[in-house]
């Protein structure tokens, strides 16, 4: 059970590095035109449509700081990340492009009907909520998923995720916990409305260590938004989204995310691309902790003591986002303490959705081919499990290898025999 010592002592080792906009730009500077990141390039690897990061990013940049471009090659880009992570020039290449996305949408480049739907996933699951056996029975029609390509873009067999309602604030409405040290809990729009089980596993982790959750908000990060370049709606939803979690975070505790993407976004995008370095942005920005991440760092010796045994076949893909935090992998840390369990490790880079990346019609077949082998790794392997921080690429997963994928405190809240 929990040690005895405050929530308020914890604080992450790792530093996050504050970036404006100006910075992002200016990190093309950096760049020696090595081809190491053009090297790790999922999306070059399987496609010639894309040039690769080194001339989307930092080369291209050098034209676009003297003149307008049109173009085409930023929007071909997954926002993986890789490209970054490798660099050996802390060139920050993913976010330099992104930026070439915005100014091209701010220039009068159109957004997809389907990528606009798409950068409201908070509003799909809220409006198909209200009726979610409807919903999910109309979502899985081939004929009316036809109709929606032709109408949106959306390509008719992309992952979309099983619509639950507001089953998540239901079940934490007469949840009862343990009057403990307080700690935060961040759900975004995906626990409540396509991923409960995930918010009642991390909720049941907290309390089996001693914590009460608070839930201070359901608001949605807007990371598709910002991943597209539809920036100008975005921040107002930011400021709206850190106002919310100011509270929990201006007295020096944690604030717990299952969702990388959305941790991600808080930690460092909105400085990126929406310059938002004010002081109560950063205070939450720091605040942001990984759900893994925490438990690594604070209850490793707690875990071990209490995890049961599950003699499962699971495989662990780390999403691309991940790197992002340059935490290192901390679900193998904690599924390596559960007895009888055989993990094996992805081989693969990325599973290729890349967020709403492989939703497109026009991208489903690129990020299809960069996710076959995963896919060709788990069914050699053909685990019970496969084991995944992002909910995108859960969904992704499973539906193409029909195998089910789950968060580790899902995995994590079974050992504890806590389900």
């Amino acid at each position: 059970m929990l040690k005895k010592n405050t929530i308020a002592e914890f604080s992450s080792p790792h530093a996050h590095k504050v970036r404006d906009q100006k910075a992002i730009l200016s990190s093309m500077d950096l760049c020696t035109k090595c081809g190491i990141c053009d090297a790790h390039c999922p999306v070059a690897s399987v496609t010639g449509k894309f040039p690769g990061p080194k001339y989307t990013g930092p080369q291209a940049q050098r034209f676009r700081a003297i003149e307008s471009l049109s173009e085409l090659s930023p929007f071909l880009c997954s926002g993986c990340g890789i490209c970054t992570s490798v660099c050996p020039n802390d060139v920050a290449i993913t976010d330099i492009i992104t930026v070439a996305k915005a100014v091209s949408f701010n220039e009068g480049t159109e957004l997809k009907v389907g990528q606009r739907i798409l950068n409201r996933p908070d509003l799909i699951g809220k409006l198909s909520g209200l009726l979610p056996s409807l919903s999910n029975f109309m979502l899985n029609n081939g004929l009316l998923r036809f109709l929606i390509e032709k109408a949106t873009g959306i390509h008719r067999d992309a992952p979309l995720p099983k619509v639950h309602g507001p089953v998540f604030k239901r079940w934490f409405t007469n949840h009862t916990q343990p009057d403990g040290p307080r700690i935060s809990y961040f759900i975004g729009c995906s626990i409540d409305n396509f991923d409960p089980d995930v918010g009642k596993a991390m909720v049941g982790v907290l309390n089996h260590l001693g914590y009460r959750v608070d839930v201070p908000t359901d608001l949605c990060c807007s990371l598709p938004m910002l991943s597209s370049g539809e920036w100008k709606p975005t921040r107002a939803r930011a400021i709206n989204l850190i106002d919310a979690l100011h509270p929990s975070a201006s007295n020096n505790t944690p604030v717990i995310f299952t969702s990388t993407s959305c941790s991600l976004t808080i930690r460092s995008k909105y400085s990126a691309y929406l310059d938002m370095t004010d002081t109560k942005s950063r205070t939450v920005a720091n605040a942001v902790v990984d759900a893994c991440e925490f438990l690594r760092e604070r209850h490793m010796d707690d875990i071990r003591e209490n995890a049961k045994e599950l003699p499962l076949r699971v495989l662990y893909h780390g999403p691309c986002q991940l790197r992002g935090h340059h935490i290192g992998q901390p679900a193998v840390e904690l599924l390596q303490l559960i007895p009888g369990l055989h993990l094996e490790l992805s081989k693969a880079d990325c599973c290729g959705v890349g967020g709403t990346y492989g939703y497109d019609k026009d991208k489903y077949d690129i990020a299809t081919s960069i996710g076959t082998a995963l896919i060709d790794q788990i069914k050699e392997f053909n685990p019970d499990f496969v084991i995944c921080d992002s909910e995108t690429c859960r969904w992704s997963i499973e539906a193409k290898s029909s195998v089910p994928s789950i968060h580790p405190v899902q995995l994590l809240m079974q050992s504890l025999g806590r389900q």
